[in-house]
């Protein structure tokens, strides 16, 4: 397909099977994009990196991280990061993290990208692409990838030009830990809820401490998301009497767009599964299949969550916390967000820091893929919150003790040593 083609199906699928776009319409202009690509297309500089580059930041202009454009085996590019994190504050942006790029630190400042301060390149876009209207909720690093050089002053107050380097992704997850702070606080560092079996190892090595400490911190700051099955174990020790996991619910149920290119899409993608599928899963998904077919074009319907109306789980009644803390900021997506809300409803509960990502408004992803070089995504179904204009979508699962982020923070755990006074 051509690009023009692509993005015009693209922008087609966030106009009319996006679950989200009746929120988000008032950041919706795809025709500056479309021309963009349009102008690098006559210029003989539209390729497949530049493509990409348009499109997310098109797609950045909706403030929903959900809606995701991904390379494809043969793309003629390869899904990259300059190594390391930066944040802005008051206009000035400096490294919070360097993984790969060991030429910077955190706390380093950028002073310049491509000869531009940060604060004037904000003033100058044409559109926000920066995920946010709140500064300290910005995602630079769509534009870091953009930018070849940058003009650094380092914390020791040198000055240094760079030429920025690309690195490979890397899908190693981080391991999630845990340890003892004074005698009776414990403290959980939780990066992802991918895997329920860590989830179990790590409470299972700190059974003891679960059972006496009076304290306990859950450090979700970077909480990458996973699956909700992972948290549940956590829960029982989120509230002092067991419960029904189904009452700490708000809604049981979703809103779901069954338009016909969202049935079709959602169809094939189940038909991938049927080659390796058991006589039950086989059952089960061609059940999903029909079901799509009887629902394509009927558009947003309401439909209740039965299987979780009739779970008999219970959660709460483990450990003696006297105080919950959890540190959250704006990197927590997914279900580390779900985590957080689900959570705000016990009374041993105090969150600080930053709201989340504001993801889990939408869910129930559709991808469709483009000549193997290019797969859009973005979600078809969406909370009755959301619905009514209640979501967290461009804000965030709220804190009760909001610190604003400010460049100490790159040296010092600033949210801990307050969570420690609490």
């Amino acid at each position: 397909m051509r690009y023009d083609a692509i993005f015009r199906d693209i922008a087609g699928s966030v106009l009319h099977d996006y679950a989200g776009f009746d929120e988000k319409k008032a950041h919706h202009d795809s025709l500056w994009f479309s021309a963009a690509c349009q102008t690098a297309q006559r210029k003989g500089q539209l390729n497949d990196q530049v493509f990409f580059q348009l499109t997310g930041q098109y797609l950045a202009t909706m403030q929903d991280r959900n809606l995701q454009l991904r390379l494809g085996d043969q793309a003629a590019c390869r899904a990259d990061s300059r190594g390391f994190h930066a944040r802005s504050y008051q206009g000035r942006l400096y490294v919070t993290h360097a993984q790969q790029e060991t030429r910077l630190h955190p706390g380093d400042q950028l002073i310049t990208l491509n000869g531009t301060p940060p604060s004037l390149y904000r003033k100058r876009q044409k559109k926000n692409t920066l995920g946010s209207d709140v500064e300290e909720r910005e995602i630079w690093g769509p534009v870091l990838k953009m930018s070849g050089r940058c003009l650094v002053k380092h914390t020791d107050g040198t000055d240094e030009n760079l030429t920025l380097r690309s690195y490979p992704y890397s899908d190693k997850l981080p391991r999630l830990g845990g340890r003892l702070i004074g005698k009776n606080t414990l403290y959980l560092d939780l990066p992802h809820f991918t895997d329920p079996e860590a989830v179990e190892k790590l409470l299972a090595s700190k059974e003891k401490s679960l059972a006496r400490c009076s304290r306990l911190i859950l450090d979700l700051r970077r909480n990458i998301g996973g699956t909700e099955t992972a948290f549940i174990p956590l829960l029982r020790y989120v509230f002092r009497e067991p419960l029904l996991l189904r009452d700490i619910y708000d809604d049981k149920g979703l809103y779901t767009n069954y338009t016909e290119n969202n049935c079709r899409r959602k169809s094939q993608m189940l038909e991938h599964f049927l080659p390796r599928a058991d006589r039950q899963s086989e059952k089960l998904v061609r059940t999903m299949m029909a079901e799509l077919k009887e629902k394509s074009g009927q558009g947003m319907l309401w439909e209740p969550d039965e299987e979780l109306a009739a779970d008999t789980a219970t959660v709460g009644g483990y450990g003696n916390f006297e105080k919950i803390i959890i540190l959250s900021d704006t990197w927590c997506e997914y279900a580390g967000e779900t985590f957080i809300s689900l959570c705000k409803k016990s009374p041993l509960v105090t969150v600080i820091g930053r709201p989340t990502m504001g993801n889990i408004d939408y869910c129930n992803p559709v991808s469709v893929l483009y000549d193997n070089r290019f797969t859009f995504t973005y979600p078809m179904s969406k909370t009755k919150a959301a619905m009514e204009g209640k979501g967290v979508s461009g804000k965030g699962v709220s804190v009760d003790i909001h610190v604003p982020w400010t460049p100490a923070e790159c040296e010092e755990d600033i949210l801990l040593k307050q969570a420690l006074k609490l």
